[in-house]
């Protein structure tokens, strides 16, 4: 099977040699879920990080020790889970809002 052609940005796709090749993948709306809120607390995590490390966070009054990486990952993981959790929220109701749009039937 030949190498397929993914649109993530409009493009100059106007021959139908090019429409031919470009494949529409579907995903399930929680594997969109999870994707999304992956994606939210990763970038959360990664930046609290930064933050005890170049010590930013120092200027608010949170300080970290030498020595004690494993606590401050473990505080970080914590923290950034609330931003993942409100994600998960948002796009649970955007979805149900989306599926109450496209399917008026489904109402209850």
């Amino acid at each position: 099977m030949a190498p397929a052609t993914v649109i993530t940005a409009r493009a100059d796709v106007s021959t139908d040699h090019q429409l031919s090749k470009v494949v529409i993948v579907l995903m399930p709306p929680l594997r969109i879920i999870a994707v999304r809120a992956s994606r939210v607390y990763l970038q959360t995590l990664l930046g609290l990080l930064g933050a005890f490390g170049l010590g930013a966070a120092a200027d608010l009054g949170v300080t970290m020790a030498p020595g004690t990486f494993w606590h401050t990952l473990m505080t970080c993981a914590g923290l950034a889970l609330a931003p993942a959790v409100m994600s998960i929220l948002q796009n649970t109701a955007e979805l149900l809002a989306r599926v109450d749009t496209n399917l008026p039937q489904m109402r209850a």
